[in-house]
């Protein structure tokens, strides 16, 4: 095995080098070091030429002149085989720590980890033969017909879109609020492909406009096939893009105004830049004019900011399961919950929490203030034909799973 060790203090590098030769492995180390991450980057360029010193790990520090950590980082990144066992050593506090990992994570790179100083190099070494153990044992998955730029627009029709519905609970109650839309592509006999996969393509395809109506459509369907739903409200996606479109926002209203006994509520997410354009926000005020709520989704995540809140009048905001879903053992996320919930109190806003999927959660949220929640403990995604089987039997269960929690819920609810 060929490790690169990238540390700018000598005694670090001879330290982790001495550690790696004592120990009793069938691996035969080849020792290579940097003092920079701007050499180490030298380094690798030259080994990925010299076919007989490529190298396998790299144990890099995070602090250095002439080239950091990150500067290692983003040549992995950008590099053609991303192979290489990449483990980041520092000194800095666990937050910069899980800063760097949450960084790495995002380039898809062969990452062992984030180690304090002084490191442990047996359970680095540990943690790779781990990992090689894993992707080894791993399964193959089953690929399913391919969704792509060439064939999303034979796809996206009413054929092959599945909606399922996720339902909204009141805390305090425990009631039921209402439904968000939640699309798949269900192709026969090749199973779901789910909008991480299918959404970035369709809005490249300048077809996100063409899903929303898909999915508002047969929403609204399954509202008026089934009149018992139109006591919750049904949340449906838009991102900013498709309000830059006057033909779709009068869709939009056309479609709430032929149907004004669903509570039809729109949820928006996308980029800061987009959100604050003049049309964007015009789009929203006729929107709102026209009696249908927004929703502001994922807040928390780095495109939210306050302006948004203060430009828009929005019904509610929906805090990103990200940060509610550990709460209760996060203290971070549970500051920044913390700290929405009393932000939407105050804007009298309600605010709703998604990812709960826990009783220590939903009662910390409960002790918070937070008003509704979403999320795996009351259900996940619902099958449209199961809509209103689920309803009943959470309306016949809601009791008993309240009173795990000590909450007290109105009894009565009338559907």
């Amino acid at each position: 095995m060929n490790i690169l060790i990238v540390d700018d203090q000598a005694f670090i590098r001879e330290y982790i080098k001495n550690e790696l030769l004592s120990l009793n492995y069938d691996h035969n180390f080849k020792i290579f070091e940097a003092t920079s991450g701007n050499a180490a980057i030298e380094v690798l360029e030259e080994s990925s030429i010299d076919g007989g010193n490529c190298i396998d790990l790299v144990i890099a520090d995070l602090k250095m002149d002439n080239g950091d950590g990150l500067s290692i980082i983003n040549h992995l990144a950008t590099s053609r085989d991303k192979s290489i066992s990449l483990a980041i050593i520092s000194s800095s506090d666990i937050r910069t720590l899980e800063l760097i990992s949450n960084i790495v994570n995002g380039f898809n790179l062969n990452f062992v980890g984030v180690y304090q100083k002084p490191i442990d190099v047996n359970a680095l070494l540990d943690n790779i033969l781990k990992n090689q153990n894993d992707k080894e044992l791993a399964p193959e998955p089953d690929v399913p017909v391919l969704c792509n730029e060439y064939n999303i627009t034979e796809l996206l029709n009413e054929d092959n879109l599945f909606l399922c519905y996720q339902p909204k609970i009141e805390i305090a109650s425990g009631d039921i609020i209402g439904f968000e839309v939640l699309a798949r592509l269900c192709l026969k006999g090749d199973g779901f492909i789910y909008p991480d996969k299918f959404i970035p393509l369709a809005e490249r395809a300048g077809l996100n406009c063409q899903l929303t109506k898909l999915v508002l459509n047969q929403a609204i369907s399954q509202w008026l096939l089934f009149p018992a739903l139109k006591s919750y409200s049904l949340s449906v996606n838009i991102s900013a893009g498709e309000l830059m479109s006057v033909e779709f926002i009068n869709y939009i209203i056309g479609k709430h105004n032929s149907n004004t006994d669903i509570k039809l509520m729109l949820e928006l997410t996308e980029s800061q830049d987009m959100i604050n354009q003049e049309q964007t926000l015009q789009a929203l005020a006729k929107l709102i004019i026209n009696g249908i709520p927004i929703s502001l989704d994922d807040f928390g995540k780095s495109y939210s900011t306050f302006d948004r809140l203060d430009n828009i009048p929005f019904e509610e905001i929906k805090i990103d399961k990200d940060f509610v879903c550990d709460l209760d053992s996060n203290s971070q996320h549970l500051a920044i919950v913390e700290a929405t919930i009393a932000l939407a109190q105050k804007l009298k806003v309600n605010v709703v929490a998604e990812g709960v999927e826990t009783i220590g959660v939903l009662e910390k949220l409960k002790t918070l203030g937070c008003d509704r929640v979403q999320g795996y403990y009351f259900s996940p995604p619902i099958e449209g034909r199961h809509l209103l089987n689920w309803i009943d039997e959470y309306n016949k269960q809601k009791e008993a799973i309240y009173a795990k929690t000590n909450y007290k819920p109105k009894i009565n609810r009338v559907l």
